[in-house]
């Protein structure tokens, strides 16, 4: 006997004297299959474009069967596996999460999107990628031809309707998703390039290494590039709850040669620049080289970070050697360098 609390029913209804066919049964499995396969990914904190054997084995947890098919209707269930005698898949055991918990999982995620009672999306998928793909697998499970309805009943008997009257709110929801997801800028070091299968750059990230997916036009200029410190501006697809980059969308790739220094502070010295001032960067065997080459100040390490650090450092050192000591012990080349220091910073 099944144990309905861990079984999810669709029932897809055709409007009158029209029949629900195997293509629109076929549809919906599909549908409830990547919902599936994506919650599942979520509670194991797997990344959600994670394909091939994983997707194949979380999906094989589970039992998506057309159950009846009427002139009328289709119904489609989705239950563990475990129920219909599949034996447990021993080295993968521990990626596969356990059936009642996506049910109720898949359950609360419709609750919150078609339900009245106001539930918080963000509550039940706090993550950001995983939030936005799952309103897209709802948004597919919607039914596209007029007149047809979709019934959703899941864990604690909770049943939803689904017609094309909710269907423009969820998407509504998917373009604030789009819209919230703004182009991010992300440097680093180009360290390879691979055309076959996909167009996919490997770029050393200042701190963390990503992978990072370009469009086949900026392939020339990334070639250019390759070994160089590079600057890209895209989007990225992280970790289920971490801030750690999966992937890299690649909208624009430029070289990384300059960028402006931003206010800092070191020891009790607050430094505020008070006109633009650009920051020269250089990699060299391993080595990042930073400087203000007018002032003759530099940070140099095979760390990003600590090649900022130091620069800082030096521009500091200079501060207190020309700026904050008796201007009558300096030398000609002194106050040139103190009046330097004077026009470009403001020195708290």
């Amino acid at each position: 006997m099944t144990d309905r609390s861990s079984t999810i029913i669709m029932k897809l209804c055709a409007s009158d004297g029209e029949k629900v066919g195997l293509e629109d049964a076929g549809k919906l499995l599909i549908s409830l299959q990547d919902l599936a396969w994506h919650t599942g990914s979520f509670l194991e904190g797997q990344p959600f474009s994670e394909g091939g054997r994983l997707k194949k084995l979380i999906l094989d947890n589970y039992c998506l069967q057309i159950k009846s098919m009427r002139s009328g209707s289709v119904v489609v269930e989705v239950e563990p596996a475990i129920q219909h005698g599949q034996s447990e898949l021993d080295s993968f055991q521990k990626f596969l999460p356990p059936g009642p918990r996506v049910i109720t999982k898949i359950t609360d995620l419709i609750e919150a999107v078609e339900g009245d009672d106001g539930r918080d999306l963000e509550d039940v998928i706090p993550d950001f990628a995983y939030r936005s793909r799952l309103l897209l697998d709802v948004l597919n499970l919607h039914p596209k031809r007029p007149g047809y309805t979709l019934y959703f009943e899941g864990q604690g008997d909770r049943v939803f309707k689904m017609d094309s009257s909710n269907r423009s709110r969820i998407e509504e929801l998917v373009l604030q998703r789009k819209k919230q997801t703004g182009e991010e800028i992300r440097l680093g070091l180009l360290a390879d390039l691979r055309v076959d299968p996909e167009k996919v750059m490997k770029i050393e990230r200042i701190g963390e290494k990503f992978q990072a997916f370009y469009p086949s036009e900026l392939e020339a200029n990334a070639r250019e590039l390759l070994g160089h410190p590079i600057k890209v501006t895209g989007r990225a697809e992280r970790f289920s709850g971490s801030p750690k980059i999966k992937n890299f969308y690649v909208d624009k790739i430029e070289p990384f040669e300059s960028y402006a220094l931003e206010e800092f502070e070191i020891d009790s010295h607050h430094f505020m620049p008070k006109k633009p001032i650009e920051i020269t960067v250089e990699y060299d065997d391993g080595l990042w080289i930073l400087s203000l080459p007018y002032i003759d100040a530099v940070g140099y390490s095979n760390d990003y970070y600590e090649a900022e650090d130091l620069l800082h450092d030096y521009l500091e050192e200079l501060w207190s050697e020309y700026v904050t000591c008796p201007e009558e012990e300096l030398g000609e080349t002194g106050k040139l360098l103190r009046e330097m220091l004077l026009d470009l910073f403001e020195v708290n």
